[in-house]
């Protein structure tokens, strides 16, 4: 027997899930109105509530932005408030945004994409 044999077993546990929808990957760039300039980012993911994106513009929590994107070729335009902040070990930051309002059909573009395409 080993010295370890009556040690308790332990599991890493993955913390529970907060986000209410799967998200699929959207690697493009999307284009923010911060404070009235305008911001370039990349999308890492998004889903029918939320992007999550990636810039060298800091942003606040619970800051408003406009943004725009292309989807499999359609323009979405849609207004949303950041809900997240953390910077990255490389000098940029990470946030995530929850969408408000959208322009025409792009929810249910939106929508249709993510439910083709999640990861």
């Amino acid at each position: 027997m080993t010295p370890y044999a009556s040690a308790p077993s332990y599991r890493l546990q993955r913390a529970p899930d907060r986000r209410g929808a799967q998200r699929a990957r959207l690697a493009a760039v999307v284009t923010l109105t911060v404070d009235g300039k305008l911001v370039d980012a990349t999308s890492v993911n998004v889903s029918p509530g939320g992007l999550r994106l990636v810039t060298d513009h800091a942003v606040a929590r619970g800051q408003e932005v406009s943004l725009v994107f292309f989807l499999d070729g359609d323009l979405v335009c849609a207004r949303a408030v950041v809900c997240w902040t953390t910077p990255t070990r490389h000098g940029l930051h990470t946030f995530g945004v929850r969408f408000t309002s959208f322009e025409d059909a792009a929810a249910n573009l939106l929508s249709q994409y993510c439910e083709a395409s999640i990861c």
